[in-house]
């Protein structure tokens, strides 16, 4: 029934899955608006205090007439605007490193569900297969007992046996729409979707080399830091102003001047201890970077020596549990159809050959999922 029902779908690759879901995140187009924000205020790095106007009118000199105006502009030192620009720059790239990484999980995610589907879909295929046999072997029971050959418990057994895989087959359909549903969520779709059945559920070993998204952020959080620092250095640098004034002199108009001067802290404890917090932050990032360096490397090595064990179980498997397999599923069945042997012989002899196939796809499924964890720690989509 869920097969007739998706069969109206068009089927959804890998890749077409991983765009959907990159394109119709909401978390994705969230930060996109932030990364968005913080760009629009790098801008005003290069802001400038107020420009301060004073009129001043009355009895300035001997006659009560005169005035005073003057206009005064304050200054930081350039070198805290240059800083304060890079700052907020970094800022940015901050934000679309934790973008890049909110997408490489979303990726690793919808990976991890659409091979999870793939894998049921095979378990389905040889469900199938077992109870098809069984099928055949209730028919073969019942003949035999109806000609005196088996007893009523032999035909009991292999009708129990059959309906415990018909009832395997009805959970796994359930698992197969839970799947859905949460492939469905990743993609953010209310519309049915069907995956594409006829991708090899054995996923390709990633070979090349990405950009782990964890390092660089790392990398650009300490960058971050240290232009922090200096900026908290150029603060304790003294500020300096301009203005010019214009008076009159006993009513006579015209007189201008210019002044200049400097803002120098009387107390720079205060700063130097923010340039002593942002020197030890520093150095809490370059902490954070060395540890996300070490814990990567520990974990692409450490994927990279399970894929090989894994290949290696792999090919076991391929050279000679299958074909042993298949071997035994066709004897066995023939013996029991001959009356060479009893039903409890073909039924153990039987489960063993489903047990090594059914090991066989979870062999396949942990290969895919280790690669798929292993292109997470790369940075490969």
């Amino acid at each position: 029934m869920l097969t007739l029902s998706l069969t109206s779908q068009a089927q959804l690759s890998l890749t077409q899955a991983i765009e959907r879901a990159t394109q119709q995140n909401l978390t994705l187009k969230t930060t996109q608006f932030n990364v968005q924000s913080q760009q629009a205020l790098v801008k005003s790095a290069w802001s400038l205090p107020k420009l301060s106007a004073d009129l001043l009118a009355g009895q300035i000199q001997n006659r009560p007439l005169d005035y005073t105006l003057s206009a005064v502009q304050s200054f930081e030192p350039f070198g805290v605007y240059r800083s304060r620009e890079k700052v907020l720059t970094q800022q940015v790239n901050v934000t679309q490193k934790q973008q890049d990484i909110q997408r490489n999980d979303l990726v690793f995610n919808v990976k991890q569900q659409y091979y999870q589907l793939l894998y049921l879909y095979r378990l389905q295929q040889l469900l199938r297969g077992q109870d098809t046999l069984y099928q055949k072997a209730v028919e073969a029971a019942t003949v035999r007992y109806k000609t005196g050959e088996s007893t009523q418990l032999e035909l009991v057994a292999s009708e129990t046996n059959r309906r415990e895989t018909q009832n395997r087959q009805a959970v796994l359909v359930r698992e197969i729409q839970t799947s859905y549903m949460g492939l469905q969520a990743l993609l953010y779709s209310n519309e049915p979707i069907l995956i594409d059945t006829l991708v090899s559920l054995q996923r390709s070993s990633a070979m090349q080399e990405g950009t782990n998204r964890y390092v660089a952020l790392a990398e650009e959080e300490n960058r971050l830091s240290r232009t922090f620092t200096d900026l908290e250095r150029a603060l304790l640098k003294p500020d300096w102003r301009v203005g010019v004034a214009n008076q009159s002199i006993e009513k006579r108009l015209g007189f201008t001047y210019v002044s200049g001067g400097l803002g120098i802290s009387l107390n720079t404890k205060p700063q130097k201890a923010r340039i002593e917090a942002a020197r030890i932050s520093e150095q809490a990032t370059e902490n954070q970077l060395k540890a996300v360096q070490f814990q990567t490397e520990a974990n692409v090595k450490i994927l990279r020596e399970t894929l090989a064990k894994l290949q290696n179980t792999l090919l076991y498997y391929e050279q000679s549990a299958l074909p042993q397999a298949d071997l035994l599923l066709k004897t066995t069945y023939k013996q029991f159809r001959l009356g060479d042997i009893e039903y409890i012989e073909f039924f153990q002899n039987t489960r063993q050959a489903w047990q090594i196939r059914e090991g066989y796809l979870n062999q396949q499924l942990q290969f895919s999922q280790t690669v798929i964890e292993l292109e997470k720690w790369l940075g490969i989509e």
